[in-house]
């Protein structure tokens, strides 16, 4: 049994899982392998804009730039309760672990889109974790569990510190800064709200980037209709949510388990991210239907 405060995550978690998968999917379906190749750097670009942020956030709280901060120190996630990890081993130079259950990958198998999960998988973690730190991070993902044949997804990633410049050293390593003092700072992840719908802005807009770079006569049309499909799954999983717990599908009940803003206008990510109509489009082509059950 899951508290409320559990099956927000949850619920926001699957949301954002299912806007990666619909969108991704759709653009497949009407670009073909070039959508593939589309949706594959849409994802590489999300990976790397993550990374930036995380190591901008601690760089900005005096937090060195190493795998054991990376993976422990102010996560852009908050942790689903549904996730099981065996870690053997975290420090600065590298992270060792076994993802056992993900609720990601299983839910890309229910809906028959692995091929999705996996695109998500071979370009996400990588692209991610080497900017993170300015790419000096060596990635092994040999197993996934969007992988036909495995059953865990299997992460190797280091920062060897004798594979980083001197220059950086400091930055990296507290051995390396002889007068660095840690810092007293609240490590603890983002709230679902806010990490879950930045995650759904930004991939949302690099998928249309990519695609009005690659595609400019076609971007707006097949992204709104990967738009109206995200949204109409997520009205289906709003109403089973809701009646699920027992309560009236309103705003509020949305506000809080749906990662989008009710009203556009109150997410903080825009103003970065408003490029090619992007702001516009989402009104237009998502949230005419996301709102029409309120109505």
């Amino acid at each position: 049994m899951y508290t409320n405060e559990q099956l927000e995550i949850i619920h926001m978690g699957d949301a954002y899982t299912l806007a990666f998968a619909l969108m991704a999917r759709k653009i497949i379906d009407e670009l073909g392998n070039e959508g593939e190749t589309a949706v594959r750097e849409a994802t590489r670009r999300f990976g790397r804009d993550r990374g930036r942020a995380r190591r901008q956030k601690h760089l900005d709280l005096d937090v060195k730039i190493n795998m054991r901060s990376l993976f422990s120190v102010c996560s852009d996630l908050p942790n689903d309760p549904r996730f099981r990890r065996d870690l053997s081993l975290l420090t600065e130079e590298e992270r060792n672990s076994h993802t056992l259950v993900c609720p990601m990958a299983e839910l890309w198998i229910a809906y028959g889109m692995k091929d999705i999960g996996r695109i998500y998988c071979e370009e996400f973690h990588p692209a991610c974790y080497k900017e993170y730190a300015w790419g000096m991070t060596d990635v092994n993902l040999s197993r996934t569990l969007t992988q036909d044949g495995d059953d865990y997804c299997d992460f190797h990633v280091v920062l060897r510190k004798a594979n980083v410049p001197q220059e950086k050293k400091a930055q990296c390593f507290p051995e390396c800064d002889p007068s660095y003092k840690v810092p007293d700072v609240d490590a603890s992840a983002a709230g679902a709200k806010t990490g879950f719908s930045s995650l759904c802005v930004r991939i949302y807009y690099y998928m249309l980037e990519v695609l009005t770079e690659r595609f400019p006569d076609r971007a707006a049309t097949v992204m709104s209709d990967a738009l109206e499909y995200w949204a109409e799954d997520s009205l289906k999983h709003l109403r089973e949510w809701s009646a699920e717990m027992g309560l009236p599908l309103t705003k509020e009940f949305a506000e809080a388990h749906f990662p989008m803003y009710v009203n556009i206008d109150d997410d903080p990510m825009w103003p970065k991210y408003e490029r090619y109509g992007a702001k516009q489009l989402m009104k237009e082509k998502f949230y005419a239907k996301y709102l029409s059950v309120f109505e």
